[in-house]
């Protein structure tokens, strides 16, 4: 009533109605603002301009996959003049806002969200026993930048020793400067290993992780050196490189592609569309047959057909193409044009987790750094934080120094935020378990800096009456952890791809043959394990760990050889790297023509005749990027390359 006495009734009314805004109010009004304007700018889908071309009848170039390689090959190629290319991506736009942010990377492997192939393996004899129907799941990327748009984002070359089965115009020396070509180095200025001028965004990042250096600190109490795993000298102890920049996943997509389709227009991109075969005109292949919404047209290309599908599709579609072991193709009344050994030699390494939980004085990824609004205001306005990192950490310290030490006592935490970094350590370390003279390495060591991962379980695609005991008390909770990861970098077991129909949207037939070899590959897993084992026994990093996580349903004596050997068998998995399906000087030449015809080529994963020593996501770039002077030296010969 003391108002009236001041106010008009009509002011009166305006007052009750409408009362002055408190500052507090204000000031929950412009958090409530802000968080609007991030979840609409950030959580929404992220959509790049790409054109919506009209499907000509003819393209000088049809690159049937818009991957890793498929897109470092349109941007090349577009380079020329008066050309015209077509990329032919089974998979969607890479608008999903979450495959910028490294932290996601786990999230991106869940077939819900339709950006990887959802691929099952056979059910496998010797391994894969704590996994449902005993098949591991095979995720391999279905979107624009493929498997450069979900995978780890870390950046390799492989060792100059895997390219020897290669043929004598492939090696580590005939590649690095495509390495270098491709490269752009945000942290690390040109030397002879390395650019800063490429397409490629690498980076050792922004954050200094204590822990990775107490990883570094360790192996070198084991004696092994520093190294800079990408050059030729890998048997070590190094810092990963990432494909991130600004605290952003950095696909090839993103860094050759998008270029590619705004800026030149020679470059028709057509997504969610199957290429479901190759028309040939004798031995000749000339067209390709296009599905997309529904209609079927057939696509000629006047110069060449470049598969880049990856090494489970391309020999998919070879098959339905003609081309393939004979035997195979009567099965399916596919009438053989090239007999050939398409989908044989399939290889794919494996990797396995050792759960630790560590002291509480580390600070180590946990649920609530990943979901504060704290991690997520951090990353939307400067990029850092937890969620800018791949799901290792960063430092530049040792590419800039000799030596890593570290000083007791472990007063230490994370950054200062979740979304900007991801769950990997920086630190990574190679060796040679059977020959230590080798330099070449057959065992890498990785170490994530989490271990409450959201439902491992699932992740893995464990056996539903083991989740509970796998998961260990561990999903959504702030369990303090860590996870080393040892993988098996060469696996001497050998599988296969077949066509399980002549359906095109039907999934082959993926045997890998997992863990085969008597014990072979069991043995090695087993001596990577037991140097993991000795790293956490070292001064660096015994304050750090408290216990090791066992792992369910497990008859045999905690840490007898056996208990870990069965372990393996249940519970070691992909790295979602397959090679091997159209071999170099098997199924392709070393110009990577496609052997008994013509006017056709396959660029990706499958032509690697065996693993590589590292993730082959660089060096799939590095043959991307040597192939496409190929084609160069092929059609244009006045221009070059390089």
């Amino acid at each position: 009533n003391e108002y009236k006495s001041y106010l008009s009734m009509s002011d009166y009314s305006v007052y009750y109605k409408n009362p002055p805004l408190t500052s507090g109010q204000k000031c929950w009004g412009i958090i409530i603002a802000v968080i609007l304007a991030i979840f609409y700018t950030c959580c929404l889908p992220f959509e790049p301009v790409y054109p919506t071309p009209t499907l000509r009848d003819e393209y000088d170039f049809i690159i049937v996959g818009g991957g890793t390689a498929g897109s470092v090959l349109a941007h090349r190629l577009a380079e020329q003049a008066n050309v015209s290319i077509l990329v032919v991506e089974a998979g969607r736009h890479d608008y999903d806002s979450s495959i910028r942010i490294p932290i996601a990377s786990l999230s991106l492997l869940d077939s819900d969200k339709n950006l990887v192939w959802g691929y099952k393996t056979s059910p496998q004899k010797n391994s894969a026993e704590g996994f449902v129907n005993n098949q591991m799941s095979l995720p391999l990327g279905k979107v624009l930048g493929g498997s450069s748009s979900i995978g780890d984002m870390i950046y390799g070359r492989g060792n100059p020793g895997d390219y020897m089965g290669w043929g004598s115009t492939w090696s580590w020396d005939s590649l690095l400067p495509y390495f270098l070509k491709s490269e752009r180095n945000i942290d690390i200025d040109s030397s002879s290993y390395h650019s800063s001028k490429g397409e490629m965004p690498v980076s050792v990042g922004d954050d200094e992780c204590i822990i990775s250096s107490m990883f570094t600190s360790a192996a070198q109490q084991l004696g092994y050196k520093l190294v800079d795993y990408t050059s030729k000298d890998q048997i070590g102890v190094s810092n990963l490189l990432f494909t991130v920049k600004d605290g952003e996943r950095w696909s090839t997509a993103r860094a050759y592609l998008e270029p590619a389709v705004n800026r030149r227009y020679k470059v028709h991109l057509v997504t969610s569309s199957i290429a479901s075969k190759i028309l040939f005109s004798g031995k000749r292949a000339v067209q390709v047959v296009v599905n997309q919404d529904g209609i079927t047209k057939p696509v000629r290309a006047k110069k060449e057909i470049i598969l880049t599908g990856g090494a489970i599709e391309t020999p998919k579609l070879l098959m339905l193409s003609g081309i393939g072991p004979a035997e195979e193709l009567n099965k399916h009344k596919i009438t053989p044009i090239v007999n050939l050994p398409v989908g044989r030699n399939l290889r794919d390494p494996l990797k396995f987790w050792m759960r630790y939980s560590v002291s509480d004085e580390v600070k180590t990824i946990t649920k609530d750094k990943v979901t504060s609004a704290k991690s997520f205001l951090e990353y939307y306005f400067s990029k850092s934080g937890t969620s800018s990192s791949s799901a290792f950490s960063f430092s530049r310290n040792m590419y800039m120094s000799q030596s890593v030490s570290f000083e007791y006592p472990y007063l230490i935490s994370l950054s200062s935020g979740s979304w900007s970094q991801s769950l990997q350590s920086q630190s990574t370390l190679f060796v040679n378990t059977e020959d230590s003279s080798s330099k070449q390495p057959n065992i890498n060591i990785n170490m994530l800096r989490a271990v409450s991962l959201p439902n491992q379980a699932e992740i893995l695609g464990v056996k539903y009456e083991l989740e509970d005991q796998f998961n260990a008390g561990l999903y959504d909770s702030n369990t303090n952890g860590i996870i080393f990861v040892p993988t098996l970098l060469h696996p001497k077991s050998v599988g296969e791809v077949k066509l399980r129909s002549t359906g095109i949207h039907d999934p082959p037939v993926i045997q890998p043959n997992y863990l085969s070899t008597d014990t072979d590959d069991v043995d090695t897993l087993l001596s990577a394990i037991r140097l993991v084992q000795r790293l956490t026994k070292q001064e660096s990093m015994v304050k750090l760990i408290k216990e090791h996580i066992p792992l369910p349903a497990n008859p045999h004596p905690v840490d007898s050889d056996e208990y870990w050997r069965h372990a393996i068998r249940q519970f070691a998995f992909t790295t979602g790297q397959p090679s091997g399906t159209c071999a170099i000087g098997e199924v392709v030449t070393e110009e990577l023509f496609i052997k008994g015809v013509e006017g056709i080529r396959v660029v990706d994963n499958s032509v690697f005749p065996n693993t590589l020593s590292t993730d082959s996501t660089g060096a799939l770039i590095g043959v991307a990027e040597r192939a496409a002077d190929l084609l160069k030296k092929k059609h244009f010969p006045v221009k070059g390359s390089m």
